[in-house]
Parts: structure tokens; sequence; C-alpha cells
């Protein structure tokens, strides 16, 4: 099968393999072809993966939709895909500016109270505790991190992925880990 120069070109760039399929292809078919391809990839985009505002929704959309909710977030802040936080204590959440949230990560603003738990007790009995979450200016929290209830996380502290969060984080410090623990200090 004799195929045109245009078809050599796009399987040259990778962008078609198909000889059966786009092997007659030529100028006018190539231009009905771009454009099916990115109408479809719009499409996927759009309905799977909400790439095409992901800019709007990171930076404006998602912040301005916790501000609503009751949490207080600054100028620039990054929110990700599938932040998580705790709907019935939002405004317990302080956020500075320039904070980043990588997808993922989980603000937990209570948990239960253990101290009074005995033999016999059921654990859905006890009572709860809340406190705040503060992100201070310019953190980094990374990938699945939670971050519990009583935890204040310095000024450009960057928190690892998968960490876990039970205890402030000095300003300028990293922390990793199951629980998180400081593993470099930059001051």
């Amino acid at each position: 099968m004799k195929t045109t120069l245009t078809f050599r070109l796009l399987n040259r760039l990778h962008l078609i393999e198909s000889e059966e399929k786009h092997g007659k292809l030529n100028p006018i078919s190539l231009i009905w072809f771009i454009l099916r391809t990115i109408w479809r990839r719009i499409i996927f985009t759009f309905a799977y993966k909400a790439y095409i505002f992901e800019f709007a929704y990171k930076r404006h959309l998602r912040p301005m939709i916790w501000r609503a909710l009751g949490c207080k977030v600054g100028k620039r802040v990054h929110i990700g895909h599938g932040v998580r936080l705790d709907f019935d204590n939002a405004e317990r959440i302080t956020i500075e500016d320039d904070v980043v949230l990588a997808n993922g990560v989980t603000l937990l603003c209570h948990r239960r109270d253990i101290t009074g738990y005995h033999v016999g007790m059921n654990p859905k009995d006890l009572p709860m505790k809340y406190d705040n979450i503060h992100l201070s200016k310019g953190c980094y929290i990374g990938m699945n991190a939670t971050i519990l209830s009583g935890v204040n996380i310095g000024e450009g502290a960057i928190i690892g992925s998968c960490a876990l969060v039970t205890k402030d984080i000095p300003a300028w410090n990293i922390a990793v880990g199951v629980p998180a623990k400081v593993n470099k200090t930059n001051q």
C-alpha cells in the first residue's frame, strides 16, 4: 500500500501509527484529523481529568469555594486535586499566602479523645476533640500528606509526600514520615 507524504511525516513524529486507518491522509483529511483529535482531547480532558481550566481550579475556584465554606485562605494559594478539608470545621483552618497543597492532602480539625478509653467501652462513644490547623506563608504540603488537628506548619516548611503530621513543624524545616519528623533544618 502506498502511503502519502503526510502520513509518513506524522508517523515519523509518532502522532499516528495505523497505516490502515490513516494511510491515505491528504492535506484536507489531515486538517479534519487534527481538528477531530483536538476536540476529542478537549472532551476527554474535561470529562475525566478537568485539566482544561486546571490553573483556575487550583488557584482561583478551589480557594474561593473553601472561603465560602468558612476556611481562611490567603492569596496565591494552590489547592491540588482531591484535597480534603474538614467540611464541618472549615472555620478552624487558616491557610496563609503562597501555600501549596499538593494532590490528595487531608486536613482534619477533629479527632477522638482517647484519654478516658477503657475495657468494654465502644470507641465511637468517645468524645471528639476539636482544634485549629494553621499553614503559614509559603509552606508546601506534599501529595497525600495528612495534617491533624492542633498542628501549625511554619513559614516555608516542606511536608513530604504521605507524611502524617501530628505535631507542629517549625519554619523552614523539612518533615517526612509517619509520624512526620523534621528531617532537615534550613535556618
